[in-house]
């Protein structure tokens, strides 16, 4: 055992966040932390590292000084330098890693470089640094935020390989599936462990619902007929104790039995009574519904097919190009996924469109009539003002919409009037998203929308934009949101925007089947270069043999030339 954490309670200010939380971490485990926004993930990996006291509870490690290598959701510029890490097997360590991430010849970086880092490569730096500590236990908090499909498929294979401990705090599906043999699930200030990976978890976790419900259901039916037989007793009784006064006087012994009569009538009233109390006291809670989330969005129908033109556009920084050469459309009602590398130049293609960038060369048509509604990956932090403090000044009918659909999304009515400040990265992206579809666009574009946001409103918001009538573009590594939602890719190949049909699984399945292709043409190019290899020293040994006059002298010189174009050729 690595970790034994028992009874755990964690408040802030009047509300309790971990009530009663137990978890053993052994050697060896690979574990996925999973729970609505809000439910207290973080926090619970803040007092596993000890950069968060705990209320109550006790924390039992087997080593007295336990080295814990801590991924954050956000690490500040200065922790992202090479030079942080003073040890030269570390840095040995980092650059490795960081290279095989992406992220690639970082002592050749120019100061400024370190200026202008993507989102993804902010987590590539951050990543390769913890993993290089080479720590006891890793907690990786949302470790796929802002990663491309390379370095996602990388950190996969690392973590298979990984031999450590690992708790991994995340929202992305496919990268639990791939990664964890265990899932800690937080709700309600509790922790439940479920064995296997999060597909696993999801079935189990349906059927427990599907059962809880079955349960529900039979309970209230129970104490439908309880309450029924309570109120026949009652009338029964009433009948009986007026029978007692109203006959009593006509017979011998009558007032005797009718009062005996009526008190087995409120025994019997009495005795169900106490069963439906036992009963409620034992109640089965009724079952969470699932978050329905309705966004109601809308579009105008306005003329023209195409919605966006680009002709040979270019963006460049001084002689770096992002991207050059690149032609591409998008219809009216057609859902984009943008696709490539960190760091190539996609959140600058999507401030060009807003007119946020200027481009170098080419033209780029945008519809003067599309209204756009833009939701950044970037979140501000700290305002000391909350969502109803924002939109007080709206109509009350604009403020109950907002409301509504927020709450729709899962953000609970009392997290409202919180500052924004105050409130998890997920709670203030699905205000983002719900501020930014509240009116009619025909044009959504997002950027990295699931970033920070729980599972229930991952699947909820996939479902929503499926709806959505408008057009849609989209920047995510998330492979479940564009598998879902996008009909078509926009994607960044060899410094070129090229126009894909199709869904991403498919184009990913094509791209590796190449690649396979292509390493398998390498492994026999070399084969053959070696063969060749072999035949000219063969040949010019037995050249050395000969004289120019000899019979066969030409025919090997003629043979010599052959082997030594076709190497030229392999080479090329």
């Amino acid at each position: 055992m690595l970790i034994s954490c028992r009874d755990i309670k964690k408040s802030f200010a009047d509300k309790v966040v971990l009530e009663c939380v137990s978890i053993d971490i052994s050697r060896g485990d690979k574990i996925g932390l999973v729970g609505r926004n809000g439910t207290g993930k973080s926090t619970l990996a803040n007092i596993l590292t000890g950069k968060l006291d705990y209320d109550r509870g006790s924390i039992i490690t087997s080593r007295q000084h336990l080295k814990i290598g801590y991924l954050q959701q956000t690490e500040s510029e200065a922790e992202l330098q090479l030079s942080t890490l003073s040890d030269t097997d570390i840095k040995g360590d980092f650059k490795r890693l960081a290279s095989h991430l992406g992220i690639k010849q970082l002592a050749d970086w120019p100061g400024d470089r370190w200026q202008n880092l993507s989102g993804g490569e902010k987590t590539k730096l951050a990543l390769a640094k913890v993993w290089a500590l080479q720590a006891d236990l890793l907690i990786l908090d949302e470790p796929t935020n802002h990663m491309d499909y390379e370095g996602i498929k990388y950190l996969i294979a690392q973590i298979a390989d990984y031999s450590g401990t690992l708790m991994v705090i995340s929202h992305d599906r496919y990268f639990l599936d791939q990664t964890v043999s265990k899932i800690a699930e937080l709700e309600k200030g509790l922790i439940k462990i479920y064995p296997g990976n999060y597909s696993s978890y999801r079935e189990t976790k349906q059927k427990e619902l599907e059962s809880q419900q079955h349960l529900y259901a039979s309970q209230q039916k129970e104490e439908r007929k309880i309450e029924a037989a309570i109120s026949q007793l009652k009338n029964w009784s009433d009948k009986a104790h007026r029978e007692s006064r109203q006959k009593a006087g006509g017979m011998m012994g009558g007032k005797e039995y009718f009062r005996k009569k009526a008190k087995k009538r409120d025994r019997a009233v009495k005795s169900q009574i106490k069963r439906l109390e036992k009963m409620q006291q034992l109640a089965i809670e009724r079952p969470d519904k699932e978050v329905q989330v309705n966004f109601n969005l809308d579009t105008m129908n306005k003329s023209g097919r195409r919605i966006l033109t680009a002709a040979n556009l270019a963006k460049s920084y001084g002689a770096r190009f992002l991207f050059k050469d690149s032609s591409f459309y998008i219809n009216r009602g057609e859902k984009i996924g943008i696709l490539g590398p960190n760091g190539c130049g996609k959140t600058t293609l999507i401030k060009i469109i807003l007119g946020e960038e200027d481009f170098n060369q080419g033209e780029i048509f945008i519809s003067p009539s599309a209204k756009i509604a833009y939701v950044s990956q970037d979140l501000h932090e700290g305002e000391n003002f909350s969502l109803t403090d924002l939109i007080k000044d709206r109509r009350l009918i604009e403020q109950k919409q907002v409301f509504e659909l927020l709450i729709q999304l899962g953000l609970p009515f009392d997290r409202l009037s919180v500052d924004m400040g105050n409130l998890s990265r997920g709670e203030r992206m699905k205000i983002d998203i719900g501020l930014a579809i509240m009116g009619k666009y025909d044009l959504l574009i997002l950027d990295e929308p699931t970033n920070h946001l729980d599972l229930p409103s991952r699947e909820a918001l996939e479902e929503s934009l499926k709806l959505f009538p408008g057009t849609i573009i989209i920047i995510s590594h998330d492979r479940y949101l564009l598998n879902e939602v996008c009909e078509h890719l926009l994607v960044f190949d060899n410094h070129k925007i090229i126009r894909v049909e199709g869904k991403i699984n498919d184009y990913l399945a094509k791209k590796n089947k190449r690649k396979d292709a292509g390493n398998s043409n390498k492994i026999e190019t070399a084969e053959e270069m070696l063969l060749l290899e072999t035949q000219i020293s063969r040949v010019l040994g037995e050249l050395s043999l000969l004289k120019a006059d000899a019979p066969n002298y030409t025919a090997l010189d003629q043979e010599y030339k052959r082997l030594i174009q076709r190497r030229k050729e392999l080479k090329q």
